[in-house]
C-alpha cells in the first residue's frame, strides 16, 4: 500500500474515535488514515474516503420579541405593544393571584414568566401578590439561544383600609381599597387638586370601595388615572355612598326604592373614565341620577361591562347601565345622587324633580346656579348669574345645510341649540362644553373649540376662555347667552384666510339656477350640503324658507310669535322672529307647519312682505289663476308684476305646487333686489 504524507490531526487512544471536518468541498476526494502503532511497532492506514459536506445550516432568529401579553383581569398601563417592555398595573387588595398570558413573536424562540417556562399563548402558573408593589417579569430568547428581550410588569396591590365617621382618608397615588362598615357615616376621602384654569382637577390612583348600606354591600371602582375635574371651590374632598331617605328624591310616576349619594353635595365632579357603580339585588329596575334638583333617568346600556368598552361608549358627562347575575351595575362620568326605581312607564321616560320635564330640559335654580348634561350638550350656570330660575332645553339641529359654512372651519360635532325661558343675557359667564368627532381633528393642522352662531350676520364666533380635552374628545367656553353651538376646528392653514363664501357645489353646475344660488350663497343666506350638492330641484320647508329669509334680509332675532308646533323645533327662532316682523302669521294661532313644503303662493306671500313691496291693483292673469287662494291673490299679483314669480312654459303659474330650492334661492334674490 502506497504511503501518503499525512498531516496529524488528533491522538487518540483506545475505543473508536469520530472527526466531523469542515470546510470541505463538494465532490473533492480526501485521504483520512488512521495510523495505528501496534505492539510490533508497524503503523498502518484506512482506507481512503470520498467527503461530501452536508449543505450550511441557516443563521438562528434572533427575534425575542413578545406579540402581545395579558395579565389576568387587569389592564395594563401603557397598552401592550411590542416595542414596550415596561408596564403598570392597579388590583383592588381583594386580588391576591395573577396570571401571565404571553405570545412569542416567533416560534422557534421560548418564554419564561418569572424564570418558569410557559408555552407561548397559555397562561403562567398563578402568582401570589403581596399588599404594595409586585414585579413581574417575562423573558423571552431568541432561537439563537444568546438574544434575550425582557418585559417587566409592576403590579401594584392596593392596600386595604377602614373608613371611620370622623376623619377623611387621604389619597394619594397609592391604590386603596376601603371598607365603609354599616355604622360609619359620612364617609369620605381626600384628593390634592390642581387649578386648571376655570377648574380643579385631580388625577387618582385605583379606588375601590365597598360600603355596606341598608341595600347591601354598594361597591364603587375608580379606574387607575382617572382625573376628576370640578369647579374652583371644590376642596378635593369626594363623600363615599351613603343611603340616603327615599323621600328625599320625587320621581314623578314612579315608587323610589333607594336613592345613593355619592361624590359632592356642594359641586358637580366629572370624569375622563367610566367609573363602576355596582347595585347589589337590584335587577329590573330603573335607575336615574338627580343633579341640581333635576332627575334624569340613565337609559342608555353599556355593551359589556368592562372598562374599555364604557370610556369607549359614554360621552363625556354621561352614564349608562348594565345588568350583572341579579346585580345592576351604573357604569357613569359623574358622581352625584343616583335612584333607583320602579314605575309603570316606558323605559326611557325622563322626568324632573317635582316638575315633569322632556329629556332635554332642566331647571337651574338662580340663587346656586347649577350643571346640567343635556342632550349630550353640559351647560354650567354660576350662582348669582341670572335674577329668576330657568328652564334649560337643548336641542340637536337636524339640518345643518343652512348654517353658515366657513372655509377655514369645520363640524365636527353635532349643533347644539340652547334656549331658556327667560329673556335677556346672563349676568356672569356661562361655561357651554360639547363632544366632538376627535377622528376628524388632526390637531398637528388644525384647533379645535366651541362656536356660536350669530344670527344676525351668519358667522360662527368662538367662544371665550377656550379649553380641549383632545383625549375625551371634548370641548369647552364660556359664553354670556343661548343660541345655536357646536365645535369646529380650524384649519391653521387657512385660518388667517379671507372667507369669501363662494360656492362650488358639483350639481349646480350648468343649471338654470347656478348665478343665483352662488350669489345667494356669497350673501350667506343658504349654504348646501355636506356631501358637496345643493340639491336645487330638491323642495324645500316653510322653516327652511323662512330661516333663509331671515338671513337675507338681515332680520336681527326679535321674540316673537311662538306656536305650538315650533316650541322644540330648531327653526324656533327664526319663525318668531320673521313673526314679529309681520312676515309669516302661520295657518291659525297654534299652528305653523315648519315641516310642510311650502308652495308657490305661500312663498310669494312671504316674500312681498319681507321686501315690504307695495300692493299692486293689477289682478293675476293665468290659465290656472282660478287655483290661486284668495288670501294669495294681492300677493301673488304683486310677485308677478315685480317680476319675483314667472309663469311657466305653459303659461299656469301653479300656486299650489311645491316650490324648489332653486326657485326659492331666485325669487328671494330678486325680492332683495326690488325692495325699496
Amino acid at each position: 500500500m502506497e504511503h501518503y504524507d499525512l498531516t496529524p490531526i488528533v491522538t487518540v487512544s483506545g475505543a473508536t474515535y469520530s472527526y466531523t471536518a469542515t470546510g470541505l468541498t463538494n465532490g473533492t476526494t480526501y485521504y483520512f488514515a488512521v495510523e495505528s502503532n501496534n505492539a510490533r511497532g508497524n503503523s498502518g492506514y484506512s482506507n481512503e474516503v470520498v467527503a461530501t459536506p452536508q449543505a450550511a445550516i441557516p443563521s438562528a432568529s434572533s427575534n425575542a420579541n413578545l406579540s402581545s401579553m395579558a395579565v389576568s383581569g387587569l389592564t395594563l398601563s401603557p397598552s401592550f405593544d411590542t416595542r414596550t417592555f415596561s408596564y403598570t398595573a392597579s388590583v383592588a387588595n381583594g386580588v391576591t393571584l395573577v396570571t401571565v398570558t404571553p405570545t412569542i413573536s416567533d416560534s422557534n424562540a421560548t418564554v419564561k414568566v418569572n424564570r418558569t417556562a410557559v408555552t407561548s399563548g397559555l397562561s403562567s402558573g398563578a402568582i401570589s401578590l403581596n399588599v404594595g408593589i409586585n414585579p413581574i417579569t417575562v423573558v423571552v430568547t431568541a432561537q439563537d439561544g444568546k438574544t434575550t428581550q425582557t418585559y417587566t410588569v409592576i403590579v401594584t396591590r392596593a392596600e386595604a383600609i377602614t373608613a371611620s365617621s370622623t376623619a377623611p382618608i387621604q389619597v394619594t397615588t397609592k391604590p386603596v381599597s376601603i371598607t365603609v362598615p354599616a355604622s360609619v357615616t359620612n364617609a369620605e376621602i381626600v384628593v390634592a387638586t390642581t387649578t386648571a384654569g376655570l377648574n380643579k382637577e385631580a388625577t387618582l390612583p385605583l379606588v375601590e370601595v365597598q360600603a355596606a348600606t341598608t341595600l347591601g354591600n354598594v361597591s364603587v371602582t375608580i379606574p387607575d388615572g382617572a382625573k376628576i375635574t370640578a369647579p374652583a371651590n371644590w376642596d378635593g374632598a369626594i363623600k363615599l355612598p351613603q343611603v340616603q331617605s327615599n323621600s328625599s328624591v320625587t320621581v314623578n310616576s314612579g315608587n323610589v326604592s333607594a336613592v345613593i349619594e355619592i361624590g359632592s353635595t356642594d359641586v358637580s365632579l366629572t370624569f375622563d373614565k367610566a367609573v363602576r357603580l355596582l347595585l347589589p339585588d337590584q335587577k329590573g329596575k330603573q335607575v336615574g341620577f338627580v343633579r341640581n334638583g333635576v332627575f334624569t333617568e340613565i337609559t342608555g346600556t353599556v355593551s359589556t361591562d368592562t372598562q374599555a368598552a364604557a370610556d369607549s361608549e359614554i360621552a363625556a358627562g354621561g352614564d349608562k347601565k348594565n345588568t350583572v347575575g341579579n346585580d345592576l351595575v351604573v357604569w357613569t362620568k359623574h358622581f352625584t345622587q343616583f335612584v333607583i326605581y320602579t314605575t309603570g312607564t316606558t323605559t326611557g321616560t325622563t322626568v324632573t324633580s317635582g316638575g315633569g320635564a322632556a329629556t332635554n330640559s332642566a331647571t337651574i335654580a338662580a340663587a346656586n346656579g347649577g350643571t346640567v348634561t343635556l342632550n349630550g350638550a353640559t351647560i354650567e350656570v354660576p350662582a348669582g348669574a341670572m335674577a329668576s330660575n330657568i328652564q334649560v332645553t337643548v336641542d340637536k339641529v337636524n339640518d345643518t345645510s343652512i348654517l353658515p359654512e366657513e372655509n377655514a372651519l369645520q363640524l365636527v360635532s353635532e349643533v347644539y341649540e340652547i334656549k331658556k325661558d327667560k329673556v335677556g343675557d346672563f349676568s356672569k359667564p356661562v361655561v357651554i362644553t360639547l363632544p366632538f368627532d376627535k377622528t376628524k381633528v388632526d390637531f398637528t393642522k388644525s384647533t379645535a373649540g366651541v362656536y356660536w352662531l350669530n344670527e344676525q350676520t351668519h358667522k360662527w364666533v368662538p367662544l371665550d376662555s377656550p379649553k380641549v380635552d383632545e383625549a375625551n374628545g371634548t370641548a369647552s367656553g364660556s359664553v354670556s347667552h343661548f343660541t345655536k353651538f357646536a365645535v369646529l376646528a380650524s384649519d391653521k392653514a387657512k385660518i388667517a384666510q379671507p372667507q369669501t363664501n363662494e360656492a362650488d357645489f358639483a350639481d349646480i353646475k350648468g343649471h338654470w339656477s347656478e348665478a343665483n344660488v352662488r350669489e345667494l350663497v356669497k350673501l350667506g343666506a343658504i349654504n348646501g350640503y355636506a356631501d358637496n350638492t345643493f340639491k336645487p330641484n330638491a323642495n324645500i320647508t316653510r322653516a327652511e324658507f323662512v330661516t333663509v329669509i331671515v338671513k337675507a334680509f338681515h332680520l336681527g332675532a326679535q321674540e316673537g310669535k311662538t306656536f305650538a308646533d315650533t316650541e322644540n323645533h330648531w327653526a324656533k327662532s327664526a319663525i318668531a322672529t320673521a313673526a314679529a316682523a309681520g312676515i309669516v302669521a302661520g295657518y291659525n294661532d297654534n299652528s305653523f307647519g315648519p315641516d310642510d313644503l311650502i308652495t308657490r303662493e305661500q312663498m310669494a306671500a312671504i316674500v312681498v312682505r319681507a321686501a315690504k313691496l307695495a300692493a299692486t291693483d293689477k289682478s293675476v292673469n293665468f290659465p290656472d289663476s282660478a287655483n290661486i287662494s284668495d288670501w294669495a291673490r294681492t300677493a301673488l299679483a304683486t310677485a308677478t308684476a315685480k317680476g319675483l314669480i314667472n309663469g311657466y312654459g305653459d303659461g299656469t303659474v301653479k300656486p299650489k305646487v311645491n316650490t324648489t330650492r332653486a326657485e326659492a334661492v331666485t325669487v328671494i334674490l330678486r325680492a332683495l333686489q326690488a325692495k325699496p
